[in-house]
């Protein structure tokens, strides 16, 4: 019986120990589980502020990028407002704007300069127009008269500056060039006074070679709002999305290869949603396509995409005194010039 009592004593101490081992082993996995969970959401908190991708200099901040953005519409849209050519000392103003901030980077700005209305008007160039070819980010700076011009088009300005600035910190594969043009807006509009068309038509005529144009035409309203999207109605017909809370990225036939690849990187390097259209010919049969700078790019042979918030068909502000930075989306804003920082790191590899 002693024997027996200290072999189930035994039995008890050794099954006693294990299930305390057993238990003290569910704990530290607990407390580790905890500790990985806490690390696991300390790391996506940071992702909501930085980004960073191989090969890219510096974590892309997008708190500092949203600063920045908010920084460059506040001047374009607040301190300066309209900037049409019927108030030449705004648009002089907003034209060297850009081209400080050009400077502030480290980039050599030059000025394109012609008369129009009796004013001397310029596109602001800065990067590399190499002559074995490089693309070209561009945004006009000009308003139409009677508006603020926010998102018409201080948004895109605010986007190209800040493009621009993460491109210092990246190693492109291709040479880039970031353009602000004159005079997109009335009374110049399609005509020959263009900015966007002076320097399409120079560049044609020197055969240079534009790899590809992405034009920056109202890039900061967005809505989650169901049928916030009007659409003509081919693109209804088709199955656009009627909500109003993605990028439109528009081209040509001849531009729908970068337009894949813009788009990809688009959808790989931020959060905000894209939807592509491919037009033919020219986009001569459906003429909201070709509403800004990007259709002088088409005309004279050089593949381009335009990069938009659908302008009238979203933002009922268009063209009017509500054109507001406090109606715009900076979140937004933020993650397409985040993209756009993505697409100049990738391209061309």
């Amino acid at each position: 019986m002693k024997n027996r009592n200290q072999k189930e004593f035994l039995a008890n101490a050794i099954i006693t120990g294990c299930a305390i081992n057993l238990a003290l082993m569910k704990r530290r996995l607990r407390r580790r589980r905890l500790a990985l969970l806490l690390l696991a959401g300390l790391g996506v908190a940071a992702l909501n502020l930085w980004v960073q991708r191989p090969g890219w200099g510096e974590p892309m901040d997008r708190g500092k990028i949203r600063r920045n953005l908010e920084g460059h519409l506040r001047h374009l849209s607040v301190t300066l407002g309209e900037r049409s050519i019927y108030r030449p000392a705004n648009l002089h103003a907003a034209a060297d704007y850009i081209s400080q901030n050009f400077a502030a980077m480290g980039y050599t700005p030059r000025r394109q300069s012609y008369i129009f209305m009796r004013e001397e008007v310029s596109n602001i160039i800065a990067g590399d127009e190499h002559p074995d070819g490089y693309y070209i980010l561009g945004a006009h700076y000009d308003t139409v008269a009677g508006t603020p011009g926010a998102d018409d088009n201080a948004s895109a300005v605010a986007v190209l500056l800040e493009t621009a600035r993460l491109a210092r910190t990246l190693p492109p594969p291709r040479p880039w060039a970031f353009i602000g043009f004159a005079c997109e807006e009335p009374p110049a509009y399609f005509g020959p006074y263009m900015g966007s068309r002076v320097y399409a038509k120079g560049a044609r005529k020197q055969r240079a070679r534009i790899l590809g144009m992405l034009c920056l035409e109202m890039v900061g309203y967005y809505t989650d709002v169901p049928g916030s999207q009007s659409l003509p109605l081919v693109l209804r017909l088709m199955g656009y999305p009627t909500t109003g809370n993605f990028i439109g990225l528009v081209s040509d036939g001849r531009s729908k290869p970068l337009l894949t690849s813009l788009e990809k990187a688009i959808k790989g390097g931020c959060t905000l949603p894209a939807v592509s259209l491919a037009v033919p010919l020219g986009g001569h049969l459906l003429p909201e396509v070709r509403l800004s700078d990007h259709a002088n790019f088409w005309d004279a042979g050089y593949p381009a995409i335009m990069l938009t918030d659908t302008a009238f068909m979203r933002n009922p502000n268009y063209h009017g005194p509500g054109d507001v930075m406090e109606n715009l989306d900076m979140e937004a804003m933020t993650e397409l010039t985040l993209g756009l920082a993505h697409f100049i790191q990738e391209e061309g590899r």
